[in-house]
């Protein structure tokens, strides 16, 4: 359970990041727009002109898709500054009568054009009904697709705003221009249904008449128009004008779009005829307003332009097929989900470092991977919210890994620090999961268990101020623990003058037992070393028992919950502790299951075999007198 605990945490943790980003991917296109999908609409399109601007498909000899390509069907003629008010153009003051769209379809009629669509509204008669009906002569003439508008009722029904009766008989047909109710533009549905009511988009409208191809709601000529979930054609974004300056891209005279050649209405109305038609001829015209005083503009993720460009846009999507395609919302949701799991899971074991570094390049890959799809096939898969929550799940993980390891490494350090070597601290908590390399819960091991008794100890301190004592045996456990600590052993802890050892904590090694006993042999020339320096210093002097025994025991940690120490317990150390008693000053007596281990590099004497407690039959000792050859030289 303990190590299914982080697993459990890390799932816990991913979810956390997965619904966070779950929740921004699902807000409403008006709610928190620097993390909802109008985010990563942005994020997918600048990617995608970063990467054909600086040509990096290049190398795989690929173009990205082209979104500015020019259109060979369409045409705008402007309604820009220098068309207002211009008398050498037969123009008035805005508005114009409508006798002046008569006399502009009239000339389009005659230079060739096929269709003509109006980006303006004429949703009430003219104050002079002769004007309407020289408009209406000029539509009998002229195929025209006129706009109207469609507003949600605060009942939330769908009111129309209709075509002025005098004229609607006339149009060829007529859509829908509105601007989602977000007020940024992403996209719109190419049919409406209200009902048995069916309401085309101006785009649609257009590019029906235009085409003679019938569009429904999903299709265009039988094939079929990819759209959002919530049936949305979504509008690809206008690349070159989003880098020109915003003092073009808010409606100066001279914005324009860059897919679709355009004149001035002014230069429309007094160029000749011959001259228009190598322009409009065989082509679907627009006319929309562009001047900055008119105030007809739209909000896009890019920028803000003339409303007139997003029809165009739609346009020129439909006549050439260049759709985005939105992967299905299903799709999308199951990588929010699945991807941070998996990054979360290969946080949570191995490597710390190494596998954050390979999360995080992981995300790397996933956002230029998809970036690159989108580039190239303008297929859209989700990349903000995926790629955040990858990194916040890996970021929780960590964080939660750094803290449990800290925690880890300090209870580490509280059970070890002052009993083992610096070495051996230090490789316990490099271990990937350091609780489990100390087996808290207790194990069955092998290992050897070394005691050592000051002879006369309780005599000597009757003699000794308590300060001279307590300078004296820390001194002694000093070099006593540093020499166990160069052998690989653990201090288990001190009984009064008593230091218990364990050789095999918390890893086994073969040569326990035989480190053990270098361990001893050193610290009893150690002792030497220390009385002949007490008594040139006055001090007292004494010798030192000590009894070692290998065999099985329990290791772990034990005590309560409020206090625990790693320790050993079993037969076995009764019986060590048994052997030390054995022991004369001076002396290391050993069991003969040690003895088996180390007799082929130590110099023992064999002693009677003792019966101790606890045991029924006498057990085989030895005393050692020194280490043979090479092995002397460890002390």
């Amino acid at each position: 359970m303990k190590r299914l605990r982080p697993l459990v945490l890390a799932v816990a943790l991913s979810l956390v990041a997965s619904l966070a980003a779950l929740a921004f991917y699902l807000a409403p296109p008006g709610v928190a727009t620097f993390a909802n999908r109008v985010a990563d609409y942005t994020f997918v399109n600048q990617a995608l002109g970063f990467i054909e601007q600086h040509n990096l498909l290049g190398a795989f000899h690929y173009r990205p898709i082209n979104v500015d390509a020019a259109s060979n069907d369409l045409v705008l003629i402007r309604i820009d500054e220098e068309s207002i008010d211009n008398a050498n153009a037969g123009l008035p003051a805005w508005p114009y009568p409508r006798s002046i769209y008569e006399k502009l379809l009239a000339k389009l009629k005659a230079a060739g054009a096929k269709t003509a669509m109006f980006d303006i509204d004429f949703l009430d008669p003219a104050s002079d009904p002769t004007q309407d009906a020289a408009f209406a002569q000029g539509m009998k003439a002229m195929p025209t697709v006129l706009p109207f508008v469609i507003n949600t009722t605060s009942a939330g029904q769908l009111g129309v705003e209709p075509v002025a009766p005098s004229l609607s008989p006339f149009t060829t047909a007529q859509g829908y221009s509105t601007v989602e109710s977000t007020g940024i533009l992403l996209g719109q549905p190419l049919v409406i249904k209200a009902g048995s009511a069916r309401y085309l988009s101006l785009a649609s409208a257009a590019v029906q008449a235009y085409t003679g191809k019938k569009i429904s709601s999903g299709a265009f000529g039988g094939a079929p128009v990819p759209r959002s979930h919530d049936g949305v054609m979504y509008l690809l974004p206008f690349h070159e004008l989003a880098r020109q300056d915003i003092d073009q891209r808010v409606g100066a005279a001279e914005a324009t779009v860059p897919f679709v050649m355009s004149i001035s209405l002014a230069d429309a109305m007094t160029e000749s005829t011959a001259d228009l038609a190598q322009l409009v001829q065989g082509k679907l015209v627009v006319l929309g307003a562009t001047a900055q005083a008119l105030g007809d503009f739209i909000t896009t993720p890019f920028g803000r332009f003339p409303g007139v460009f997003s029809n165009l846009r739609f346009m020129d999507q439909l006549l050439t097929h260049r759709f985005i395609t939105p992967a299905p919302q299903s799709l999308d949701i199951a990588l929010i989900f699945l991807l941070p799991l998996l990054l979360s899971l290969l946080v949570t074991y191995g490597n710390a470092t190494r596998n954050i570094i390979l999360c995080l390049l992981l995300v790397a890959a996933y956002v230029i991977s998809m970036s690159l799809l989108y580039a190239s096939t303008l297929y859209w898969v989700d990349v903000m919210h995926v790629g955040t929550a990858m990194f916040g799940a890996t970021l929780l993980v960590s964080i939660q890994r750094v803290v449990r390891e800290s925690a880890d490494r300090r209870m580490v350090t509280n059970l070890f620090g002052m009993h083992v070597s610096p070495a051996i601290v230090s490789d316990i908590l490099k271990q990937d999961d350091p609780r489990s390399a100390l087996a808290l819960t207790g194990k069955k091991v092998k290992a050897t268990i070394f005691y050592s008794d000051i002879r006369g100890f309780t005599a000597m301190s009757e003699t000794m101020t308590p300060e001279a004592i307590y300078a004296q045996l820390n001194e002694y456990f000093e070099e006593m623990c540093a020499i166990i600590f160069q052998y690989g052993g653990y201090v288990d802890k001190f009984i009064g003058d008593c230091v218990m050892a364990v050789f095999s904590a918390p890893y086994q090694t073969p040569d326990d037992a035989a480190n053990a006993v270098r361990a001893a042999v050193a610290q009893q020339k150690k002792i030497l070393e220390l009385a002949a320096k007490w008594k040139s210093e006055g001090k007292r002097e004494f010798t030192v028992g000590m009894g070692i025994n290998t065999g099985d025991v329990v290791m772990g940690n034990l005590g309560a919950s409020s206090r625990m120490n790693y320790t050993v317990i079993g037969d076995n150390v009764n019986l060590a502790a048994r052997l030390y008693n054995v022991a004369k000053a001076g002396e290391i007596i050993i069991s003969d299951y040690t003895y088996q281990e180390v007799k082929e590099f130590v110099v023992a004497e064999e002693r009677e075999a003792v019966t101790v407690k606890g045991k029924k039959d006498p057990i085989a000792i030895y005393n050692i007198l020194d280490v043979k050859g090479n092995e002397a030289t460890n002390v």
